[in-house]
């Protein structure tokens, strides 16, 4: 199977990082969020891959290359005006129409069982079908609304507070087969949930929602990003805490639940708390304090941190302070 990777918006909600990197290059525990799709999608055995670009796409064609470091064949899209989700897709429709294929956004963290996706739309035999995520607050997503068997009936975008007809989230990834590009209009901008799959739905086409317990979130605003790493920090089974050719000088403090990347240095007397996440290359000095805090590096080889950083993401020079973020 093949898949279509979403990599080409500009990520605004998360500027002023975005400023300067496009959002599949913004790091997840030390690693490029895209490069966790690039490696789901390979442990599932999607090893043909096409991501559509735009905004910065050189960036991200320069640090995936042809993707064979994570394990998949990588090409690239590129889109001189943004075609809308559904549009970026059809473009490439020439790449994809040989089979079924997966659609999945390149800024998401999932760890999705992609492989059991692809057996349910088999199984309910839908043109389309998503993955849908029993949230607990269903007016920050887009709603889907479907029967016992997973066929989905209608959509609410966002619904007020009480007025939900589901607590099911539309997770952005998808499966299609070829025939759902007769429904996508050629260079045209379109989008799946705005356009598609209303239209779909209307016409009474096989189209399908799979609930998932999968880990799933979209790092679209900063406080979801912060969130995400305190999610994923306490998961006992993460591994690799402390990187390589890292030094924790004796009289440091080090929280068991912090990740602390290649290359760094703590020296005695610093403090890191909480749910913090340290980038590779990052020398944090005596005396300061990170707590519950998010630094990294994109594009810079080294930071320094010599005093207090509560709730903070520090990336390439940018710092912005969330305290109690909202998502």
């Amino acid at each position: 199977m093949k898949a279509f990777v979403l990599a080409a918006g500009k990520g605004t909600r998360l500027r002023p990082f975005t400023d300067d990197i496009p959002k599949p290059l913004v790091p997840v525990l030390n690693k490029p969020v895209m490069a966790r799709v690039l490696e789901l999608c390979n442990a599932h055995g999607v090893d043909q891959v096409v991501a559509n670009l735009h905004y910065k796409g050189e960036k991200v064609s320069r640090l995936f290359g042809d993707g064979g470091a994570y394990g998949v064949n990588l090409r690239y899209s590129w889109e001189e005006q943004l075609l809308g989700t559904a549009g970026g897709v059809r473009k490439q429709a020439d790449f994809l129409n040989d089979g079924t294929f997966l659609v999945i956004s390149g800024d998401v963290v999932t760890d999705l069982n992609l492989t059991e996706l692809l057996a349910f739309h088999r199984r309910s035999g839908a043109i389309a079908t998503m993955a849908a995520k029993e949230v607990g607050d269903p007016s920050r997503f887009g709603i889907v609304v479907s029967d016992a068997n997973g066929k989905i009936q209608s959509f609410q975008e966002k619904p007020a507070p009480g007025t939900q007809k589901s607590n099911l989230a539309n997770t952005g990834i998808y499966i299609f087969e070829p025939e759902v590009f007769n429904w996508i209009p050629r260079d045209k901008f379109y989008d799946f949930g705005n356009d598609l799959f209303p239209l779909l739905v209307e016409k009474g086409a096989p189209v399908y929602a799979m609930p998932t317990s999968a880990y799933w979130s979209d790092v679209g605003t900063l406080g979801q990003y912060l969130y995400t790493h305190w999610d994923l920090l306490t998961h006992p089974h993460l591994q690799q805490r402390i990187g390589k050719s890292t030094v924790i000088e004796p009289g440091a403090i080090v929280s068991s639940h912090a990740m602390i990347g290649e290359n760094c240095h703590i020296e005695k007397g610093a403090v890191v708390l909480g749910y913090s996440c340290i980038g590779d290359g990052t020398f944090v000095r005596s005396g300061a304090t990170v707590f519950d805090s998010i630094i990294w590096n994109a594009e810079q080889m080294t930071n320094t941190v010599a005093d207090e950083l509560v709730r903070v993401i520090l990336g390439d020079d940018k710092h912005v302070r969330l305290g109690i973020p909202s998502l």
